[in-house]
């Protein structure tokens, strides 16, 4: 009998310790939000180990790179009139959405991004993840700085209320 007693105080005690463990709060592991904006990736959808990019971080354009591609197209969705169009834009243009007082200044394009160390550049010319920079201006207020994907549209998404802009395709040079 006394060989018992103290395995079912053992036992008791697992089992005590096992249903409050059970109860206890788990631990929020999650990174914090960035406390300001970024012309990185960031926020809902963004694997954990893509990392968060200043917005004045360096941009490296590869010689194999330069020169080869001349426009982007971008769908620009009207949520209220339930329409999208598409639009060919030069890259360093400044475009005014039609009907709207949204102007999109369409930066660089790489046609596969990547992110090495803390600067943004393209692994080659091949269309493997593209990307364009853009800024979005409404009345002239800037409302989204960020890159635009073709493969990956939800990755930093340009947000708002009436029109959604994504990257379709891009142009090369002839």
């Amino acid at each position: 009998m006394g060989i018992r007693k103290p395995r079912a105080v053992i036992l008791f005690l697992m089992m005590a310790l096992f249903i409050i463990g059970c109860g206890k709060k788990q631990e929020d592991y999650s990174s914090p939000a960035p406390s300001a904006p970024s012309s990185g990736l960031s926020g809902p959808g963004v694997p954990s180990d893509v990392p968060v990019i200043p917005s004045n971080a360096p941009l490296v354009i590869p010689d194999s790179v330069k020169g080869k591609w001349k426009a982007v197209k971008l769908a620009v969705e009207d949520k209220k009139g339930r329409d999208s169009h598409d639009y060919t834009v030069d890259l360093h243009v400044d475009f005014a959405i039609p009907d709207s007082k949204l102007v999109v200044k369409v930066g660089d394009f790489l046609p596969d991004l990547k992110i090495e160390g803390t600067m943004f550049t393209s692994e080659s010319n091949e269309l493997n993840n593209p990307a364009v920079h853009v800024i979005i201006l409404e009345d002239s207020k800037e409302i989204f700085t960020g890159w635009l994907f073709s493969h990956f549209p939800t990755i930093h998404p340009f947000k708002h209320d009436r029109y959604g802009i994504t990257l379709k395709e891009a142009i090369p040079t002839t």
